[in-house]
């Protein structure tokens, strides 16, 4: 049986989900769609797909479409656009949670099924299946796209129809990834004031407490520097203003908030690095701040 999926978002995550999921599941006809018409023909014809031309032009006759975009503005806007009656709508995009409720009331109301599906893990993992998903939906549209699914996790988390708490989740996890990614930049930064190359200081905390996932997808960037994209500071950041939105709702205000929730100097952390030009850089690349915050901080106070 031969399935029609149209998937909106081909950025880095994006192209390596349609990958894994065309490689392990062949019988798959994509329609893909993103704001970069180069990059769609591009990719469309390596993989053999067809290209959309107009989001509000997909083919009656897919029931599947999956969304993998920067913001819940983007999603928005295709939600906008695309026809939602009969369809399954599967939202990978890491969402600000009030914006969920809002989608899932969009796609009911206009006949569709909306399933949120926020996904931990980047590129690599994406390529290989083992991303983790955070997902709510209802049971049986959960079952009618757990194929699709699985094909592109290790893990799957579902939550019935509590939605919003995948996308709570998911912001939670990526605040232990923004401070870990923080922990690691300063280590290395450390070791090199103190004579060691990043080789080694990570390869002695890869056996001691540094040991742990993130550590081993960003090892390789950080002893050579290299940022390429897989998954960007500009994502980071946005994550973490959701967060810092939801937290300052359900405390009644930012009082404190610094203070209490370090993640707020995190935050302005990534501020500075979207604003010295690497925001589409990886977000390791957060590790290019902390240096020269070190550097500067030596300078200084060898001129007094």
């Amino acid at each position: 049986m031969a399935y029609e999926i149209a998937f909106f978002g081909l950025g880095n995550l994006g192209r390596a989900i349609v990958k894994r999921m065309k490689e392990a599941l062949p019988n798959i006809n994509f329609y893909l769609w993103t704001q970069d018409v180069s990059r769609a023909e591009l990719f469309s014809s390596e993989i053999r797909a067809i290209r959309i031309i107009k989001p509000e032009k997909i083919q009656k006759d897919i029931r599947y479409i999956f969304l993998c975009l920067f913001d819940s503005s983007a999603v928005q806007n295709i939600l906008e656009k695309i026809p939602k009656e009969g369809k399954v709508i599967v939202d990978l995009t890491t969402n600000h949670p009030k914006k969920v409720l809002e989608f899932r009331e969009i796609v009911e109301k206009n006949k569709g099924e909306y399933i949120e599906s926020p996904v931990l893990g980047s590129v690599i993992p994406a390529s290989q299946g083992k991303l983790t998903l955070l997902v709510c939906g209802k049971e049986k549209i959960f079952n009618e796209v757990k194929t699709f699914l699985e094909s592109i996790s290790s893990k799957i988390f579902y939550f019935g129809e509590n939605f919003s708490q995948a996308s709570y989740l998911k912001l939670i996890n990526n605040l232990v990834l923004a401070e870990f990614m923080m922990a690691l930049s300063e280590a290395v930064a450390v070791g090199e004031i103190l004579g060691f190359s990043s080789e080694i200081v990570l390869d002695v905390l890869s056996y001691g407490a540094g040991k742990s996932a993130i550590l081993e997808s960003k090892k390789e960037k950080l002893i050579k520097k290299d940022f390429s994209p897989h998954f960007s500071v500009s994502l980071i950041r946005k994550d973490l203003l959701y967060l810092k939105e939801v937290i300052k709702e359900r405390l009644g205000g930012e009082n404190g908030l610094e203070e209490d929730l370090p993640f707020i100097n995190n935050l302005k952390n990534y501020d500075q690095a979207f604003k010295s030009g690497l925001a589409q850089l990886d977000f390791s690349s957060v590790y290019e701040i902390i240096k020269n915050k070190v550097l500067n901080s030596k300078s200084q106070k060898l001129q007094k």
